[in-house]
């Protein structure tokens, strides 16, 4: 039987409340105003990213960090006042020590737009969690927990089983060496759409919802007019040793969004200003926030000017960064930022070259037919070192894959973009050094590979392998089932070293480090010359046909069915409803020859 503890939490319109009645209260008793009301083991953070792209673009990320400092001994360790309480329970009740939900829409176009602010940017739902306990306990628990956070975001989680969950043992190996317990599982559903009624429980997560801060800014009818869309949510424990505090741990919650707008599709042209953008003001700093920045990053040498001058400048993985504290704003009208493009070509596009990815995987299906296909992997290393990589695909069960048949070949490249000419050498084949392969169960798990490869340098890496396709029930079938079925993305990870970074293709236009490590380390506070971030590339979905039955024939068997019986039925009915009777031919010669005398 499992205690329930009593928990409390400030609603955001307490909250707010509460810093205002403070705020009033505070100078008639002598006393300064409290910058927040969170309790001393809960903090809240609050910023946003904004970058022009190269193709005329804009990229905004939104990045909400809660972070909840654990006490065994303080007796409210289950109160709860910023940290939300819904993703604390089911933490709790499920036995999660490591949590990550995504929903994304559109690819990530790395040749344009370069480095992804986040790592996870496959399209669909992806859930993924580290839970503790036995094996039965865990399936019991992981169900219970997709469940949950099925309802919490209002998302068809629940359709999460064992037919699309994997156990990956190697690509997500970084979070087991942190130290974290338990076994981890992975489950995508590549059809699940994102709209406003996945976002409004998110921003209700926030403590200022959408009413002041950088939440304020979440604008439906501006966010879902976009090229591409990521709304994340992630949950693991931190260790505070490195903050002055041996042994000390945290929970950190982090809630992030990024969209890809186009600002002339809202009749913005060369210059226009943060609130044009998201059609709404620019808000007041979250009262409780401990950090609330806007953070305008820009490519040297862009020709872009930024309006009102920043509270500070400084760089960010090659770019520079124009760093407004919305904090200091306090008692004033918080100031719009405007973005003015001297070049004119650069808010058109194609004037400053994209900074592109060291890596990029693309995938796509072979073959045709209804019995068998293959699948296709390119893997390019842009860079002037080799880079180690993990390997994850998986396939579902009606697709058969044969291990037997992989092949893996590279080939050089003049510029990682292009195939080499001849002279540079025919295609060699590679050999992974670290290989697991996971057979699929009909109508179970899925069938999953994990390959360790090393990518040599300017290089395209190209992973063969075929399938056959098993027969499904027709009831097995979407209602679309000449559509084909989606099957989820194939994902690389590989780490980035900071130092390897800045010496690695940094003369061939290449970004000397991943933004989302960027990112990582600016609002953590990590040092970045020896500093190891996992990056994560997603490929795209691809479509399976499998062999389709006449769906008309159930109809057509129906109806024919339905004939006979009436038929038969008519014809029983009459013979056991009517009344016969046996007549006597003279009695009834007689009758007449009397009707016709008379």
């Amino acid at each position: 039987m499992r205690t329930q503890f009593p928990c409390a939490r400030l609603t955001s319109a307490a909250a707010v409340a509460a810093v205002a009645v403070a705020m009033l209260v505070a100078p008639v008793l002598g006393l300064d105003p409290p910058s927040s009301v969170a309790a001393p083991n809960e903090s809240f953070s609050e910023d946003l990213f904004l970058r022009p792209l190269a193709d005329g673009k804009v990229l905004l990320h939104f990045e909400f960090e809660f972070q909840r400092r654990h006490d065994e001994a303080n007796s409210t360790q289950h109160h709860y006042h910023l940290f939300p309480r819904q993703i604390g329970e089911i933490a709790l009740r499920y036995d999660v020590d490591e949590l990550h939900l995504s929903f994304t829409q559109g690819n990530w176009r790395e040749r344009q737009w370069g480095y992804p602010p986040v790592n996870s940017q496959g399209v669909g739902a992806e859930a993924r969690a580290r839970i503790r306990g036995s094996d039965d306990h865990i399936a019991a628990q992981w169900t219970g927990l997709t469940n949950a956070l099925s309802g919490v975001f209002c998302a068809s989680l629940n359709f999460i089983d064992d037919t699309n969950t994997v156990v990956p043992q190697m690509v997500f190996a970084e979070s087991q060496k942190s130290g974290r317990a338990g076994v981890l599982r992975q489950g995508y559903l590549p059809r699940e759409s994102v709209c406003t009624e996945n976002l409004t429980p998110w921003i209700k997560q926030l403590p200022c919802q959408s009413r002041s801060g950088i939440g304020a800014l979440l604008n439906p009818h501006r966010l879902y007019n976009m090229h591409f869309h990521s709304m994340s949510m992630s949950l693991e424990s931190v260790d505070l040793s490195d903050s002055g505090k041996p042994g000390a741990s945290a929970l950190r919650y982090t809630q992030q969004l990024s969209v890809v707008l186009d600002p002339r599709a809202f009749g913005l042209e060369d210059n226009w200003s943060l609130s044009e953008l998201m059609d709404t003001h620019v808000p007041h700093a979250c009262p409780v926030a401990d950090r609330s920045t806007v953070r305008v990053l820009a490519s040297p040498g862009s020709g872009l000017d930024v309006k009102p001058k920043a509270s500070s400048k400084t760089s960010l993985a090659g770019l520079d960064m124009h760093v407004f504290d919305m904090l200091k704003q306090k008692g004033k009208a918080p100031a719009d930022i405007e973005l003015r493009f001297n070049t004119p070509k650069l808010s058109a596009g194609s004037s400053v070259d994209p900074i592109q990815p060291a890596v990029a995987v693309h995938r796509f299906v072979t073959g045709h037919g209804g019995s068998s296909g293959g699948v296709e992997t390119t893997l390019t290393n842009r860079g002037d070192k080799p880079v180690d990589i993990l390997y994850l695909d998986s396939l579902p069960w009606y697709l058969r894959l044969y291990s037997h048949t992989l092949e893996i070949t590279a080939q050089k490249t003049d510029d990682g973009l292009e195939p080499a000419s001849a002279e540079l050498g025919m295609p060699v084949k590679l050999t992974p050094s670290a290989s697991l392969f996971t057979p699929a169960i009909d109508r179970g798990r899925p069938a999953t590979m994990e390959l360790a490869l090393t990518l040599p340098a300017h290089s395209r890496t190209t992973l063969r392998y075929s399938f056959d396709k098993g027969f499904l029930k027709y009831t097995e079938h979407p209602p679309d089932a000449n559509r084909g079925f989606n099957v989820g993305p194939a994902i690389v990870s590989y780490a980035s070293t900071a130092a390897s970074d800045q010496t690695s293709g940094k003369d061939h236009g290449y970004q000397p480090r991943p933004l989302a490590c960027a990112i990582k380390e600016t609002l953590h506070g990590e040092s970045s010359s020896s500093a190891q971030c996992t990056v994560r590339v997603y490929s795209e979905l691809f479509l399976a046909n499998m062999p389709t039955p006449d769906f008309s024939m159930p109809y057509n068997v129906i109806t024919f069915t339905c004939t006979i019986l009436a038929l038969f039925f008519g014809r029983i009915f009459n013979l056991l409803t009517r009344d016969f009777a046996v007549l006597d031919p003279v009695k009834k010669t007689s009758e007449k020859n009397e009707v016709s005398v008379d």
